[in-house]
């Protein structure tokens, strides 16, 4: 997992190319008028979706893993908590949608060790495969925020 701040251009050196460029397409896109959608960059290689949500409790949201793709999520507006906690293979599968979204949503585990990241705007975070987490968890109460997640295939990295 990858947390920082998109002003932070110092470390970026240290990513491989398809992450900087998704670091890069978020400091120069302003989704401020921009309504939900998903945009092709570069085929299934690079997926761009514009997220407009309304943030929950954490126990409304869960948790969860991808296995083709890593995910940079990028605070736009306003704020959130992501859980966050290594995948150490001791968690119970409750949806498996891989085939349709890429995604597995795990049940609650108690003993993983779950850390929420502050979500600011210009904050961003990377998942990998093994990088579990639960995004637009609400931090002082429900709240609007609009982010962009780019969806970067493992082949690509």
């Amino acid at each position: 997992m990858i947390y920082g701040h998109i002003l932070a251009g110092e470390t970026e050196e240290a990513y491989a190319v398809p992450i900087r460029d998704a670091i890069c397409y978020c400091r120069e896109t302003d989704v401020s008028d921009m309504d939900e959608c998903e945009i092709l960059l570069k085929g299934e290689a690079c997926i761009v979706r514009i997220c407009d949500r309304i943030t929950e409790a954490k126990e409304k949201k869960l948790p969860e893993v991808h296995r083709r793709y890593a995910e940079l999520q990028y605070m736009a507006e306003g704020c959130e908590l992501i859980g966050y906690y290594p995948d150490r293979g001791d968690n119970q599968i409750l949806e498996d949608c891989l085939e349709e979204k890429d995604t597995l949503y795990y049940q609650e585990n108690p003993l993983a060790g779950e850390v929420m990241l502050p979500m600011t705007p210009g904050t961003y975070a990377v998942f990998f495969p093994e990088d579990v987490h639960r995004p637009f968890c609400q931090a002082e109460g429900p709240a609007r925020v609009k982010k962009i997640v780019v969806k970067i295939a493992l082949d690509t990295l």
